[in-house]
């Protein structure tokens, strides 16, 4: 069974504190807004995709990837993967890393073998690529899949949880960072769709 993921280029991603500060750049937000925004409605990826500040989770192994079951997340090697598939499921690509002109899966989730699961097309991508390259935004911006509705992703225990934020702001926000960026049409401005909890920690990129 071949790798799911590329470990060396999801090794390399930044971390979420990382890539939070190279996103505050003046400059990013107008590119989110403008030329990245353009790309998801010319090709209608809006209404399945969404723009995501790409980060690593975890350091993966060679045979492992991050897959999300039910909305928590587990790094698993080839042979659980093999496993789950043999319950009549399937494991798809849910989150995409764009690095060095080049569009990879990067994390994934269980869904039913029967289920029909969006993806970027060629097209698209073609044109995204090009956008983060001309903007500066190469390695500091991937894909992500629409959820239902606005989510938030937190650590309980020692999982990676990802729960419905329901659009509250009961929730400290100070402790969230926002990741996936969606797009209407009727809306010149992004609207978060997805944070990650400050205490979200990651392993540490391993030594080369």
């Amino acid at each position: 069974m071949a790798a799911l993921v590329d470990h060396g280029n999801y090794n390399n991603l930044p971390s979420l504190e990382e890539a939070s500060i190279s996103r505050q750049s003046p400059s990013v937000d107008n590119i989110i807004n403008g030329p990245i925004r353009d790309v998801f409605l010319k090709h209608a990826a809006h209404l399945t995709l969404c723009l995501y500040l790409q980060h690593r989770h975890h350091t993966v192994g060679t045979d492992e990837a991050v897959v999300k079951i039910e909305g928590t997340a587990h790094l698993m090697n080839s042979q659980a993967v093999k496993d789950i598939v043999s319950f009549g499921n399937k494991v798809v690509p849910t989150t995409w890393m764009a690095s060095s002109g080049k569009v990879l899966p990067m994390e994934f989730a269980v869904v039913l073998a029967t289920a029909a699961t969006p993806a970027p097309t060629n097209a698209f991508l073609r044109d995204f690529l090009s956008v983060l390259a001309s903007n500066g935004c190469d390695g500091l911006f991937g894909i992500d899949t629409i959820a239902k509705g606005a989510w938030s992703e937190m650590k309980i225990g020692d999982a990676s949880v990802v729960v419905p934020s329901n659009n509250s702001d009961a929730y400290d926000q100070d402790k969230f960072i926002p990741v996936a960026f969606a797009f209407d049409e009727e809306k010149p401005q992004f609207r978060v769709h997805g944070s990650c909890g400050k205490n979200h920690k990651h392993t540490s990129k391993p030594t080369k």
